[in-house]
């Protein structure tokens, strides 16, 4: 049974950071700050949120979700661009398997005195049973004209002509499936959690 969240923070450069319970951060990044966090979502909710405070400040929040059984997560993250020429992005993927629910809502804040700032935010989600739900919810709330924004969000299934294509060459289902889902995460998840993502990986798929 795997219990922990691992988190990851690769570059912190003029940041205060806030975690009053390992489940909510707030991470404040000032001037030409830097910022570079990644999550790994299994058994607990979580809540983010960045204010970038000064000019030049810049996020990059990669999280990725794994969820089984009938168990529920609730992932928020938010953005705020409370300075102008500020820089953020997002990244976010999982797998929902068996009766299992996954929430995601992503902010991008950009105030209008906020102006040449830019702003992206992705998410991508395997649904592995009929039974397994992903609902994401992303959001813009733009007040600037003079800035770079993009959000989109992609849910499905695994590739099908992916997985006949593996099979052909021999491989069997399950061994295929695993191949196909460590190839998802694999552009977004640090080596650091690899243990933990193969662990579920062999007791889920």
């Amino acid at each position: 049974m795997i219990n922990s969240n691992p988190f990851l923070i690769h570059a912190q450069e003029n940041v205060i950071v806030k975690n009053p319970d390992a489940k909510s951060w707030v991470f404040e990044v000032g001037k030409n700050g830097n910022l570079w966090v990644d999550f790994l979502q299994i058994t607990d909710d979580l809540d983010v949120i960045v204010s970038l405070q000064g000019e030049a400040a810049k996020c990059k929040i990669n999280c990725a979700y794994l969820l089984n059984k009938n168990n529920k997560l609730n992932i928020n993250i938010k953005v705020l661009h409370k300075h102008k020429n500020t820089t953020s992005e997002q990244h976010i993927k999982g797998i929902a398997t068996d009766e299992s629910a996954i929430s995601f809502k992503g902010i991008i804040e950009i105030p209008k005195s906020s102006q040449k700032c830019d702003g992206r935010q992705h998410h991508r989600g395997l649904i592995l049973s009929p039974k397994a739900k992903i609902e994401a919810t992303p959001q813009l709330e733009i007040w600037a004209d003079d800035v770079v924004c993009a959000h989109g969000s992609a849910i499905g299934p695994l590739d099908a002509n992916q997985l006949f294509y593996l099979q052909t060459r021999g491989l069997p289902e399950r061994d295929a499936k695993q191949i196909l889902l460590n190839s998802f995460l694999g552009d977004l998840m640090p080596e650091e959690f690899s243990d933990t993502i193969q662990k579920w990986m062999g007791e889920n798929v």
